[in-house]
C-alpha cells in the first residue's frame, strides 16, 4: 500500500514539474477562462483547450507503464523549447527513445511466453539507459537545463526499478 502512495507522490510530483513547465496552474484538467458571447459567435466550432491527465497506478495499468507515459510526457514538454540546431539530433533521439520504451513494454504485455516477454523488457531496460545518456548529453550541449536533467534521471530511476520488479516476476513464473 505504502509502494503506491510513493509512486503516486512521485507521478504528482512530475505533473507539477509538466505544468510548471508549461506555465499551467496547479489544477489537472485545466479549463481557460469562459469566452465572451462576442467570441463564441466568431468561432461557434472551437472547443476550449484541456489536458487531460494518464491514468494513475490505483487503475488497471501497471505502474511501470505510467511512469513510462510521464517520462515520455515529460520529456515531450520540455524539448519543445530546445535549440533548433539540436532538435534534429540528440533531441529527437530523446524523443524517439522515450515512446520506444513505452512500445516495449506494450510488446512484453502481450507476450505470453516467457522468452519473448523478456526480451522486450530488456529492450526497455537498455532504452532507459540510452535515454539517461541521451538527457545527459542534451543538458551538455544546453539542449535542456540541469532541473530538466534531474527530474529525467529521478523519474528513469522509478521507471528502471518498476521494470526490474516485472522482470523478476515474469522469471519466478
Amino acid at each position: 500500500m505504502e509502494d503506491n502512495e510513493n509512486q503516486q507522490i512521485l507521478l504528482d510530483e512530475l505533473e507539477k514539474e509538466i505544468q510548471r513547465e508549461l506555465k499551467l496552474p496547479d489544477a489537472v484538467g485545466y479549463e481557460p477562462p469562459p469566452i465572451s458571447e462576442n467570441e463564441k459567435e466568431e468561432n461557434p466550432s472551437r472547443k476550449p483547450f484541456r489536458i487531460k491527465d494518464f491514468d494513475s497506478p490505483r487503475d488497471k495499468e501497471m505502474a511501470v507503464f505510467t511512469h513510462a507515459k510521464k517520462l515520455s510526457e515529460y520529456i515531450f514538454v520540455i524539448t519543445e523549447k530546445s535549440p533548433k540546431k539540436l532538435r534534429w539530433s540528440i533531441i529527437s533521439r530523446l524523443q524517439n527513445t522515450s515512446v520506444e520504451i513505452i512500445e516495449f513494454l506494450y510488446r512484453a504485455n502481450f507476450e505470453r511466453e516467457e522468452e519473448p516477454r523478456i526480451s522486450f523488457q530488456k529492450r526497455a531496460a537498455v532504452g532507459l539507459k540510452l535515454l539517461d545518456f541521451y538527457a545527459e548529453t542534451a543538458r551538455k550541449k544546453q539542449g535542456i537545463t540541469i532541473r530538466q536533467t534531474e527530474v529525467i534521471a529521478r523519474q528513469i530511476h522509478e521507471t528502471t526499478k518498476l521494470l526490474n520488479g516485472w522482470v523478476k516476476s515474469t522469471k519466478r513464473k
